[in-house]
This record gives C-alpha cells, structure tokens and sequence, in this order.
C-alpha cells in the first residue's frame, strides 16, 4: 500500500511535465545548425548564416546548405530580422568559421559567443566568399 501511494504521488508531481512538456526541447528538423556566418559593416550590418543539411544518399551522408540573410542598423537587429525570416530555431553552437568585411571581429565574436574558428577579412562581397567557404 506504501509503494502505491509512492507511485501516485510521484505521477501527481510528474503530471504538469508531461502534460505541457519542455518548453526548450526542439526537435532536429526545427534545428537550424549554422555553420557559417558573414557579417559585411558597410552602412547597415547585413548578416548571413550559412545553414548544414545532411542528406543521406547512395554514397553516404552529403551536405547541402541553405543561406538565411538579415539586416539592421545594428548586429541584434540583423539577428532579430534573420531570426523572424525563418521557422527554425537557430544553432549556433556548431559555427566553424566566420567572413566579415568589418576592420574589428571582436564584437561580432561576442554577440553570438563563438570560440575556436576561422576568421576570414576580405574586401570583397561576403554573401560569396560565404557560399564558396565549405569546412
């Protein structure tokens, strides 16, 4: 009788997880992994991602790639714009390089928290040095 009254209490107590479930669980499809990002500083930030689609083929497992761009007067506005064009939550955490036509690099490293990766400054156009970028 002491074990049963255990086990109700502890399903009362796990009711409300199971009924709303976890807010922050997302599934892999929903998952947007970046891989690659441009940020170009002319006179508005313009921001791309570049996004990694495993596709699994007769050969394997190849990768193809969606790009998302966004703009604003400043780095959180072009994040917010990208951020409200797709339907995907955006993963950052596999970033592995970044291209940027911007003098300074530091403050794009720390609004988007990447560490360990490939840093390109160029002069050209960054949306196509993003495109050609595979790592």
């Amino acid at each position: 009788m002491k074990l049963f009254k255990t086990v109700i209490v502890i399903f009362i107590l796990l009711l409300p997880i199971i009924i709303f479930g976890n807010k922050e669980y997302v599934e892999l499809n929903d998952l947007a992994i970046i891989r690659g990002v441009g940020v170009s500083c002319n006179n508005d930030k313009e921001l791309y991602f570049q996004e990694i689609i495993p596709v699994k083929g007769d050969n394997g497992i190849q990768y193809e790639y969606e790009y998302y761009q966004g703009d604003g007067k400043n780095l959180e506005d072009a994040y917010q714009n990208l951020a409200l064009k797709t339907k995907k939550k955006l993963y950052l955490s596999k970033v592995k390089f970044l291209v940027t036509d911007c003098k300074s690099s530091d403050f794009i490293l720390e609004q988007f928290r990447l560490k360990d990766i490939k840093i390109y400054h160029i002069q050209d156009d960054v949306f196509k040095k993003l495109k050609k970028t595979k790592l």
